[in-house]
């Protein structure tokens, strides 16, 4: 499920996303200030839902609606604006919705589910949490692996974003290169492959000549969406990253500073 949300006012805007991303967690939400925006992504990305405010400058709302269906026939519209007298005309171009601000999750969530155009909800869905302890989840339930090593070493790909790590390399972050540690490697490598594979994401280990990756595409992240400064990033950093393990300082030191990049 594709969603965007567009509105003029920052804190409005933010707040609106944090909600949405709240709900759906599982949904992709992309928050635009601009119309015009707006329409440049649009013209190459599907968007199965969006929430437009109506009074914005240069571009009313319902003619940005106007303009999203001419572009993509079977989006769903739903209107949240301060004001209530464009009600009619919201209705007139078979608006999916029509909600008064501020938004409220109970009243967006039966618009959500009473979508002109419903929109299956996405499942089996992966999701590292790298913020605060680092987990991964499947399906909201922690995904659980036999050793502690293999979870680390998902968190150090995760760290990596995509980037190919050699087997010496990963076995000197997970044991420090002390000992021979070849042969538990192997170990934690094969319980990393066959725990993706009993959910069905084997297919996101990238693997190469005595090295591996992730192909992060298919993979939820609160640090991937801070990368990219989404609200559901943002809202869920409170100083801390990844914090069981040592190597993740590095990291975490780049985080604290661009903090106030968004703020």
């Amino acid at each position: 499920m594709q969603i965007i949300i567009v509105d003029d006012e920052p804190l409005i805007l933010r707040g609106e996303a944090a909600t949405v991303q709240r709900m759906l967690p599982e949904a992709g939400t992309r928050a635009f200030s601009s119309p015009q925006e707006v329409l440049r992504y649009a013209e190459s990305n599907q968007v199965d839902i969006a929430l437009l405010d109506i009074q914005m400058p240069g571009m009313t709302g319902v003619e940005l609606a106007w303009a999203l269906k001419r572009m993509q026939p079977e989006i769903n519209i739903i209107f949240v604006t301060a004001y209530d007298h464009y009600y009619a005309e919201a209705m007139q171009m078979h608006a999916s919705g029509y909600l008064v601000k501020p938004l409220r999750e109970e009243e967006l969530l039966k618009e959500l589910q009473e979508l002109r155009r419903p929109v299956p909800m996405a499942e089996n869905r992966l999701f590292a949490r790298a913020f605060g302890d680092f987990e991964v989840f499947y399906n909201d339930k922690p995904l659980l692996f036999r050793y502690q090593k293999t979870k680390e070493m998902f968190a150090y790909l995760i760290d990596r974003r995509g980037a190919m790590v050699t087997s010496e390399a990963l076995i000197t972050v997970l044991w420090g290169g002390e000992v021979d540690r070849s042969n538990f490697f192997k170990q934690v490598r094969k319980d990393l492959n066959d725990t993706l594979a009993e959910i069905g994401y084997d297919d996101i280990l990238l693997r190469r000549r005595g090295a591996l990756g992730l192909l992060i595409d298919r993979i939820s992240c609160d640090y991937y969406d801070w990368l990219q400064g989404l609200p559901s990033g943002i809202n869920a950093y409170h100083g801390e990253y990844m914090r069981q393990y040592d190597w993740a300082e590095s990291t975490w030191v780049n985080l604290e500073g661009k903090t106030n990049l968004w703020e």
